[in-house]
This record gives C-alpha cells, structure tokens and sequence, in this order.
C-alpha cells in the first residue's frame, strides 16, 4: 500500500550542512527524512515558498516540457530503498493525444483511431530530491510505500532528532 506524504520542510542537518527534506502523512504519524544536496534542497524550498526563478531552473524546465507534450505527471512515488539511499519513480500518463505520429507508424498503425486507445502509464527512474521538487511544482501527491517507511531506520532518526535543538530548525515567526 502507498502512503500519501506532504513536504513539511527543508531544515539543514547542523551535523553536515546537508539539507533534509521532512515528509509527514496527514496525521503526522509518519515522518520520512530524506537527505539531499543542498541545490536540491533549494529547488525544493523554492516551490514550498513560490518562489520564482528569473529564468527556468531544471524542474521548471521538465515541468514545461510534460505540459508542451501533454503528458501529465499523475504521481510521485519514494518506492525503496538500499542503506541509506531512497530510490523514486515519476507516474506519468501518455495519453493518446501526446503519442506522436512516429510513435503510432512504430506500433504498425498509419492513422490508428486515438478515440480507441487506453492511456498508458509510463514509469520513470528519479532521485527523490528531483521527484520531490517536480510534485511540488505540478501540484501532484508524493507517495511511499510502507515498506520503506518500516526500513528507514526509526532508532537512527530518534537519535539524530534528539540532537537537534530549537534554533536548527531556523528563525520562527509567531
């Protein structure tokens, strides 16, 4: 079963100067901490905020090209993970308006009637700092499985968070 997540926040780990991405369930049951860079975690604060590049930055680049091709991100999913690496997918929807004409030559029709056939669900490799940053910007849910939420190592967490202290999490405004 997949579990549906919002980014909460982007904090830097006072221990590395990494960034961290903290992603909780509705119920805030769940916390799922995932490590990036610290460009990653930039594009990612940047869509948490609105804010706007002046010219486009990587995932608003993809963002555009998916919407020129009409080929919608349905989804986000954080699906495993090998020690401390998570691994994601983009879910994108090829719909038949978005196949082009060499695509429908390639699957032997010439002129096959578009009104007959069934969108197609195409899976693509991502880092989750890129999938993250990308769901954010297109407005689609991020999900993870249980599997990988049961081997993010729990003990690790709890003692990295008892380390941190108020001001690790930045200036707060009441």
């Amino acid at each position: 079963m997949n579990i549906p997540l919002k980014v909460d926040t982007v904090i830097a780990d006072p221990n590395t100067g990494a960034q961290i991405v903290i992603l909780k369930d509705e119920q805030n049951l769940e916390l799922l901490p995932i490590w990036v860079g610290m460009a990653e975690g930039n594009a990612i604060r940047f869509a948490l905020e609105g804010i706007i590049s002046p010219r486009p930055l990587t995932h608003d680049l993809l963002k555009d090209f998916l919407k020129h091709l009409k080929i919608p991100l349905e989804k986000v999913l954080i699906h495993s993970m090998s020690g401390t690496t998570y691994y994601a997918s983009l879910h994108l929807i090829q719909t038949p308006a978005s196949k082009t004409k060499t695509d429908k030559q390639s699957e032997g029709q010439e002129n096959p009637p578009d009104l007959q056939q069934e969108p197609e669900e195409l899976t693509v490799d991502a880092r989750p700092s890129d999938a993250i940053a990308l769901a954010l910007r297109m407005g689609v849910p991020i999900y993870v499985t249980e599997e990988v939420l049961r081997k993010k190592g729990s003990d690790n967490l709890d003692t990295w968070l008892e380390k941190l202290k108020p001001k690790d999490f930045g200036p707060y405004d009441a």
